[in-house]
């Protein structure tokens, strides 16, 4: 027997007595699932299996109390219960829970609910009859249905009609992606073709697009004006020169509109020798054009300074550290070979000050390498 009671400054008052009356309920029907009062009632717990309700959610087995007035025959228990706790004999045992009923009935007469420990609280209605309120969380801490939860499990149809919503929309979706592509594309071949220059009608009624037309029409009227050149083969260099002047315009808007003209040879024949540029031009545009080509070239530093985190006295030694260092995370280290050791370096730099800067970095960052060093590698 295991009930804890406790002590009361004022043990005829009414908290103590029941406060100590609600610790027998309590643990009596914990073991015995029956407990009566005498010339009162008695408590009894009732159980409910477990079952699966019409949506697929499976309920655990309750445990409830509930009580029946008709049964106030003393079967013992709770006076039991009384003399072990306080070591008292049978008849003071009974007194004892006979002043418990008194009570009861004199708060109930009051309309006062009376509460009974964990399992619940007693009222009178309004046609004075006792009535019970069961705890509805007295199956949680029951021992045979502590920590038991509702499984929602969904059924097999259910779960069929899911996927198959799921496979429905993934292929809705799979297709209008597709179609949305598709439209996409032809969207884009259609602003290509409208923004694209205009169609227009030549001479000869055939349609052809901007850019070949300039290309066609540019080569008849080359052709023709080297007719001219070299049938009048005979016009000075004043004459020549307009006519000069005129074709090669008119072939560099054919290159400047359509970005590059391919002529089949000897197509322009022309037996008119032009005036050769000046050599010392050439030259000197030749020179300008390799000293703009030198200043855009940048100009590779080559690494002097080496942010230095270890040594080897020995190739082999250092490969080892290397290793070792890159496992743990350094990835940029590599090694340095000079005529003193071989050296491990995290990072190398052209600049000293950058050099200096990422070292003390790099050391805060780092408190095991904290002894990191600034090489300076001489040519």
């Amino acid at each position: 027997m295991h009930v804890k009671v406790g002590y009361c400054l004022n043990n005829n008052s009414y908290i103590c007595i029941m406060k100590e009356f609600s610790l027998h309920i309590d643990y009596l029907i914990l073991k015995h699932d029956c407990v009566i009062i005498p010339d009162f009632g008695g408590f009894v717990v009732r159980r409910e299996a477990a079952k699966v309700t019409e949506n697929g959610v499976i309920t655990p087995p309750q445990v409830y109390v509930g009580f029946n007035p008709d049964l106030k025959y003393n079967d013992g228990l709770l006076a039991e219960s009384y003399m072990t706790v306080y070591s008292i004999s049978y008849d003071i045992a009974c007194k004892k829970i006979g002043d418990v009923v008194q009570r009861l009935n004199t708060v109930l007469g009051l309309r006062q609910p009376v509460v009974i420990g964990k399992i619940g609280k007693l009222l009178l209605d309004d046609e004075n009859r006792l009535s019970f309120i069961p705890n509805s969380d007295f199956s949680i801490s029951h021992p045979e249905t502590f920590g038991l939860e509702a499984l929602d499990f969904k059924r097999l149809a259910v779960v069929a009609e899911i996927e198959k919503n799921e496979v429905v929309s993934n292929r809705k979706s799979l297709y209008q992606r597709v179609f949305a592509g598709i439209g996409a594309a032809a969207a884009a071949v259609l602003v290509f073709f409208v923004a694209s220059t205009p169609i227009y009608e030549t001479n000869n009624e055939k349609q052809r697009s901007g850019f070949f037309t300039d290309v066609l029409s540019i080569t008849p009227s080359i052709a023709k004006k080297t007719t001219v050149l070299s049938e009048n083969s005979t016009v000075n260099n004043d004459g020549l020169q307009p006519t000069v002047e005129l074709l090669e315009n008119r072939v560099n808007e054919t290159v400047e509109a359509s970005g590059s003209v391919s002529l089949a040879p000897n197509a322009i024949e022309t037996s008119v020798s032009l005036p050769k540029a000046d050599e010392t031009e050439v030259v000197k545009a030749q020179k300008e054009e390799k000293k703009q080509s030198a200043v855009k070239k940048e100009v590779v530093k080559t690494p002097r300074y080496y942010v230095i985190i270890g040594s080897a006295t020995s190739k082999n030694e250092a490969q080892k550290l290397l290793r070792q260092l890159q496992t743990e995370g350094y990835r940029t280290a590599s090694i340095l070979n000079s005529n003193e050791r071989p050296r491990i370096y995290i990072s190398a730099f052209s600049d000293k000050a950058q050099a200096e800067t990422y070292a003390a970095n790099f050391r805060n960052k780092n408190p095991r390498l904290n002894d990191a060093w600034v090489y300076t590698k001489r040519n």
